[in-house]
């Protein structure tokens, strides 16, 4: 699979299973394997939040587009946890060592592991729900109890102990260069990555310099295809969609509120300036 604006989940349909040697350990410290199955996020996980409630004809909600993937796989996937790379709230996500097996293509492309902590299994569902709502755009905080309102599932998860969630990612490139130039081109091609959300009615929620990565070049990435929407093929990525909300926000007024934050970001790094949402 490739992947046009977000970050894309490995392999959605082909992998059926992981093994992971090196996220648990025994008291002595010896590694534990585990096994996980792929599950797939029901279509009524994540409720929707209207903001045109008060008038008398709001805006209807975009459907999600019919997925164009080819039928699951059963791809058994061995994986060896090595260096962190990063962590939040919610999550830690780590570089990954494939084992090779029989089973295996001739080639994966480079992907981390993105995995929960505790009691932060809702997130990860919620990330995984955008994914699959965002699918036409890849190709082939705090705990909020608002966020989970109205959906059972994600209530319980966000409570639950003793379970492991994960996704396998696309590995990403560095950020945004700062102190210097970026180019017209460039933040165009940010201003629109946004911007293709709001053709499908949501709302990043947690637009931020961090958020914002290169995509892998080279013969061993994924390959990036036009955006059925501009027909653009994009540089960068934005990652982190758990904080998303499905909306029946008007796109050109969801667009101009997340170019008014993108705005804030690629305007001040030539200055040598990171602004955070919080500033």
């Amino acid at each position: 699979m490739s992947v046009n604006t977000v970050d894309v989940p490995m392999a959605v349909n082909a992998i059926s299973a992981l093994t992971i040697h090196g996220l648990i350990t025994d008291s002595d410290g010896s590694s534990i394997p585990i096994m996980l199955h792929r599950t797939v996020a029901p279509l009524d996980l994540v409720p929707f939040l209207s903001l045109a409630a008060y008038e008398e004809a709001p805006e209807p909600f975009i459907p999600r587009p019919p997925s164009t993937l080819p039928g699951s796989g059963d791809i058994h996937v061995q994986l060896i946890l090595a260096e962190e790379k990063g962590w939040g709230r919610s999550s830690f996500v780590h570089e990954l060592n494939v084992l090779p097996t029989s089973t295996l293509p001739a080639h994966l492309p480079p992907i981390v592991l993105k995995v929960t902590r505790s009691k932060r299994r809702a997130e990860i569902a919620r990330e995984a729900w955008f994914y699959d709502e965002l699918e036409c755009l890849q190709g082939v905080d705090s705990n909020p109890e608002w966020r989970f309102k109205d959906s059972k599932q994600l209530t319980e998860m966000s409570h639950s102990r003793n379970y492991v969630s994960v996704l396998l990612l696309e590995k990403m490139g560095g950020k945004l260069p700062i102190g210097v130039p970026l180019g017209d081109e460039l933040v165009k091609g940010i201003y629109d990555m946004y911007g293709e959300l709001a053709q499908l009615g949501v709302d990043h929620r947690d637009i931020r310099y961090s958020n914002m990565l290169a995509a892998l070049q080279g013969s061993t990435a994924l390959p990036s295809l036009p955006s059925p929407f501009t027909g653009r093929i994009y540089t960068h990525r934005m990652i982190d969609i758990e904080s998303c909300e499905k909306t029946n926000g008007e796109p050109r007024m969801l667009t101009r509120w997340q170019a008014s934050w993108v705005a804030s970001i690629v305007k001040n790094l030539p200055k040598g300036d990171i602004i955070e949402p919080w500033d």
